[in-house]
């Protein structure tokens, strides 16, 4: 049953549908953003798959999901982790180019910070704006909600390239950011190195700890041993 329709900025057409379990559900471009038999139960199912990958979480690392749909799995995921980790105390950050996704989450999710990115703009604009310098240059997980990719198609894998710093202009903007690292790094490779989209800069800040040796790809550590000759 739809219950509510709006065109949001973005010139997406948006409805909310009741599920069969009686949860709200947001229709982006005729197409559901969760389940609309059981979308509680999807959503945990999700959030107990990635709760491997977060269970080494530092206790004050922040926790991005990519990819905000109707947010059931970011409470689910939210939830999981406070019950399995009543230390945590990082932030929960959920970012999505879809500002309509971002306002119907917010007023049913408490406790997380969500976020609509404008990747309309330059990527350094984007590294420095107020919602995203403040974990980008810092620790963090970022767990992608593929359900949600599969339906934005090239907004959510752009952004995702920005975030991470994969594609030459994303590394080079995030490099800028990081003086630390590139004060010890050779110009001309570096540049040869951004030209094609083999390591982050993610990468690169974890290998710049010699400390993590054992635990990176080697195929890494040649990249960054070739970059500080």
């Amino acid at each position: 049953m739809t219950v509510e329709a709006n065109v949001n900025r973005g010139r997406l057409a948006t409805t909310v549908e009741v599920s069969r379990t009686g949860a709200e559900v947001l229709i982006v471009d005729n197409l559901a953003t969760a389940s609309l038999v059981n979308p509680e139960r999807e959503a945990v199912q999700w959030a107990q798959s990635q709760m491997k990958r977060i269970s080494s979480t530092g206790n004050e690392e922040t926790i991005v999901v990519l990819g905000v749909a109707s947010a059931f799995h970011i409470r689910a995921l939210r939830t999981l982790l406070l019950e399995s980790r009543a230390d945590f105390k990082g932030n929960f950050v959920a970012i999505d180019t879809c500002p309509r996704s971002v306002a119907f989450a917010k007023a049913r999710v408490p406790g997380v910070i969500f976020t609509r990115a404008d990747i309309s703009g330059t990527i350094d604009d984007f590294i420095a704006s107020a919602d995203i310098s403040p974990w980008i240059l810092q620790a963090f997980t970022l767990l992608k909600h593929k359900p949600t990719f599969s339906r934005t198609g090239e907004s959510l894998r752009q952004l995702e390239s920005w975030i991470v710093g994969r594609t030459p202009a994303a590394f080079l903007a995030h490099l800028k950011q990081r003086p630390e690292i590139a004060a010890g790094l050779n110009p001309a490779r570096t540049r040869k190195v951004a030209e094609t989209p083999l390591v982050s800069i993610r990468d690169l800040g974890k290998m710049w700890d010699i400390s993590s040796e054992l635990k990176t790809d080697r195929r890494l550590f040649r990249v960054l041993e070739e970059l500080v000759r």
